[in-house]
């Protein structure tokens, strides 16, 4: 489904159920972020090493296979 599609659903369903003012104060209640998310989201990224990645999906493996017994 295009994101337009997923929209209109969206839109049609928020004025179904709240009526076309409830739909515009629901919407009117989010505010766009701030920030750079594409920036922030490498921070510290740069210091993680392949090693440190590594113990962290052995780790995380374990723990799956853990909680499965």
């Amino acid at each position: 489904m295009k994101a337009s599609e997923i929209s209109r659903r969206g839109y049609q369903a928020l004025i179904k159920e709240l009526g076309y003012a409830g739909a515009a104060r629901f919407l009117l209640r989010f505010e766009s972020g701030s920030g750079d998310y594409t920036k922030d989201r490498h921070q510290g990224l740069e210091q993680l090493t392949m090693d440190d990645f590594r113990d962290f999906v052995h780790k995380k493996r374990e723990k799956m296979i853990e909680n499965l017994h």
